[in-house]
């Protein structure tokens, strides 16, 4: 007899690391791979805190466990990162210091929803969401985006859903389309929510990576949004996976029971240097300038490729264009740009099951080298495709 697999655990791949481990696999073998699939900086940790690191465990290797809920000092340190970039005041009783945002969405998930519940989220969005929910038996409930609407789910799309939802995750700046709310678009949805008994959750993740204004957070609007954030993004530190909440105090109580029991507590040398890197942000904002410059160069090259419809990126280090005009499996069209020419992107599939096998998200938060490179790979192969295809 067989013996059992639960059903919650049948999710989707994650593509994204699905051509990272391809890609990762062919620069092992020596291909000259240049790296626009995972959402990851190219720079670490700034130098001032990586000596930090280096400088703790020699004198104090032990790194035992933390609080569950994270250390006080750092939880400090992000009450006050609110107040002084957002002019926002939150207490220590509203921050869990999680295991990357995804520990934060898991414990969102859990402390808000029942089996069975339903939560809205934009298609395209983070493949993440939909699975972590279907894990959790939850019912993700798809809002069918497009350009015009700024792939971002406006008050006027809840309007036209045809079912009552339980909660809303939305992402200002988004991944895959570095899209944002504005904030009279925030304030909308926020009310919207406030209505209609909505829990809304904010992944603010790409909050710092913004190139056009400032982005506005949801807790400016409302004191019943949990906001997940993450130490990957802005401040650099993707492999050490942490990352933290702002959630209501009854909702931090629970998130500190399901700490306990699930991870005991968060990295304790990752958290020792998140409390460092928020000393040097002037380095952290020169990676941001060089997010803008390589967004600039392939909003001027990609057309040359025939890369003409691009979503209007205001923040995060990601673009997201419909290619319909030249494929209708954007799989198959990035394993062959892997194959060809070296270059890993990712198809749209990932974010969007309906309308993605039109699309690809590019990550440009490598270097400019890489960028400037990846645009001339790209031109002669899509030069050399249209030809074979004349022919």
């Amino acid at each position: 007899m067989a013996h059992k697999i639960s059903k919650r655990s049948d999710i989707s791949v994650f593509r994204v690391l699905d051509f990272l481990r391809i890609a990762n696999e062919r620069e092992r073998a020596g291909d000259d791979i240049i790296h626009m699939e995972a959402g990851q900086p190219s720079d670490g940790a700034p130098w001032p805190v990586i000596a930090h690191a280096k400088h703790l465990l020699d004198t104090d290797p032990k790194m035992g466990y933390t609080e569950a809920t994270g250390m006080p000092a750092l939880k400090e340190r992000i009450v006050q990162w609110y107040h002084d970039h957002y002019s926002i005041d939150i207490t220590t009783d509203q921050v869990t210091i999680n295991i990357g945002a995804s520990g934060g969405f898991l414990f969102s998930f859990l402390t808000v929803f029942e089996e069975g519940d339903k939560v809205a989220l934009a298609a395209p969005g983070y493949p993440a969401y939909r699975n972590i929910l279907i894990a959790l038996g939850l019912k993700p409930v798809e809002i069918q985006t497009t350009d015009e609407t700024n792939y971002q789910p406006t008050a006027e799309l809840l309007e036209q859903l045809d079912e009552d939802i339980d909660g809303l995750i939305i992402a200002s700046p988004s991944n895959p389309a570095g899209t944002v709310l504005t904030p009279n678009e925030l304030k909308a949805v926020v009310e919207w929510c406030e209505k209609k008994g909505v829990r809304l959750i904010s992944d603010e993740l790409y909050h710092g990576v913004v190139f056009d204004g400032e982005v506005e957070s949801v807790l400016k609007y409302t004191n019943n949004a949990i906001v997940v954030n993450s130490f990957s993004k802005y401040f650099a530190m993707t492999g050490w996976r942490l990352g933290w909440t702002v959630t209501p105090p009854e909702v931090t109580a629970r998130m500190k029971c399901l700490a306990e029991s699930m991870f005991v507590a968060p990295p304790t040398l990752a958290q020792h240097m998140a409390l460092k890197v928020f000393d040097h942000t002037e380095i952290l904002d020169t990676y941001v300038q060089r997010y803008k410059k390589n967004l600039e160069i392939l909003k001027t090259e990609l057309p040359k490729a025939g890369i003409t419809k691009i979503s209007d990126v205001k923040g995060s280090f990601y673009l997201y264009a419909d290619i319909g005009h030249i494929t209708d499996n954007t799989e198959e069209y990035c394993m062959r740009m892997l194959d060809d020419i070296k270059v890993a992107v990712t198809p749209g599939i990932d974010f969007d099951t309906v309308h993605g096998n039109k699309t690809i998200r590019i990550s440009f938060a490598g270097s400019t080298d890489d960028v400037i490179e990846a645009c001339k790979r790209i031109q002669n192969w899509g030069h050399n495709q249209r030809k074979a295809n004349a022919g």
